[in-house]
């Protein structure tokens, strides 16, 4: 009976953790601006969304790309702080990609979710 308690407890504080790099959510930091970055946050099925967002800061040495496929793009350059949200209902991927265009140098903390 101790086991199956000490497991039930143990299942409950990883489901309840809040996962940063988790299939709706994502944390990272660009220094190498070589090359795009495109990734895909995937909602889950039975979890109710409302909004998503991303969160850029930091300093580049000219223009970057921000876009998310389909909606927009967004051209950041210098020192950056900014939060964008916007209305998500969890019907479909979100694709966004990170593109260094014009910058060479700097470094950026991005992160966004559903």
């Amino acid at each position: 009976m101790k086991k199956v308690l000490i497991s039930f407890v143990l299942s409950i504080l990883f489901l309840s953790c809040d996962c940063k790099n988790c299939g709706d959510h994502r944390e990272f930091v660009i220094t190498d601006f070589s090359k795009k970055r495109v990734d895909t946050l995937i909602p889950y099925e039975n979890k109710s969304y409302v909004a998503y967002f991303i969160k850029v800061k930091g300093n580049v040495n000219d223009t970057i790309k921000i876009q998310r496929e389909g909606y927009y793009d967004m051209n950041l350059y210098g020192t950056i702080d900014t939060l964008i949200n916007g209305d998500y209902y969890g019907t479909e991927n979100v694709i966004w990609t990170f593109d260094p265009y014009r910058a060479t140098k700097g470094k950026l903390e991005i992160e966004y979710g559903l």
